[in-house]
């Protein structure tokens, strides 16, 4: 009971590091897929006296991905009941013209800002609607969301590793009189500390599986497919291989270092 104590007081810590990780590295996902989907959704709507010509436009602008006019014959349908031939010919021609503006990537609300005014700047535009307000509350949204999960992963690194640093310190405590056995019998340092890299090793492996388990069945459940859909997101499943491997040699590299630090202190302080 007491050798399963002590595992869960290093595995517990690597748990939480992990999955703050892993949540962060999801969430990363999240938000870049949501901004494709913001590109391909988000349009601009320029208002020209004469017709525009993308390729003319694409050459001092290089942000616009694509352009496409909005017909106005939606709106001369509806009145040709009411006007005659004539006037809805009249009409027709005194229009603007009406395109929708996609973008190449996802800009940042300085960069959307720029993008307006160069385009307000060309003589046969007349107006530039962006729906600023809408779209800086979402990118800011997007923002936030992203710098908030990699400061949390940040500071659940940073409690794991204390954690974990005072669990070696106890495997020491209770390892001291085997290693000063040891150390009589003239043993080398690594051989000393064999056995607490071994259950770092262990103890690795076990909370890898545990979030790689985790991250690979959870998006596959039905309630949260669903309610991802609901709210026009998706969740991405974990690569048990590749973002497996990336996982288990943080957690290596977290526990092998709080070992090695703890023992480098025992080693200075037997001198």
């Amino acid at each position: 009971m007491k050798s399963l104590k002590n595992h869960f007081s290093v595995i517990f810590p690597l748990l939480v590091l992990l999955f703050a990780f892993q949540f962060a590295r999801s969430l990363e996902v999240v938000v870049s897929d949501y901004e494709s989907r913001m590109i391909n959704e988000y349009s601009i709507l320029v208002i020209a006296k004469n017709e525009l010509d993308i390729h003319e436009l694409q050459k001092s602008h290089k942000e616009i991905a694509s352009m496409e006019e909005v017909s106005s014959r939606v709106i001369l349908d509806k009145l040709k009941d009411d006007i005659s031939t004539q006037n809805l010919s009249l009409l027709q021609s005194a229009l603007p013209k009406f395109y929708t503006l996609k973008l190449s990537y996802f800009p940042s609300d300085k960069e959307r800002a720029a993008f307006e005014a160069k385009l307000s700047k060309i003589k046969t535009i007349e107006r530039v609607e962006t729906f600023a307000k809408t779209y800086n509350q979402i990118y800011q949204l997007l923002s936030i969301a992203k710098i908030l999960a990699y400061i949390f992963t940040f500071l659940v690194g940073i409690i794991a590793l204390l954690l974990m640093l005072k669990q070696m310190r106890i495997w020491v405590l209770e390892h001291q009189e085997r290693m000063e056995i040891m150390t009589l019998f003239g043993a080398p340092f690594w051989m000393k500390s064999a056995v607490l890299y071994r259950l770092a090793i262990v103890d690795s492996l076990v909370a890898t599986i545990f979030v790689v388990g985790f991250f690979w069945l959870v998006p596959t459940q039905d309630w949260v497919l669903n309610a991802a859909n609901n709210i026009g997101l998706t969740i991405p499943s974990i690569e048990p291989i590749y973002e497996g491997g990336i996982l288990l040699g943080i957690s290596l590299a977290s526990a092998l270092i709080c070992v090695s630090m703890v023992m480098l202190k025992v080693k200075r302080e037997t001198k």
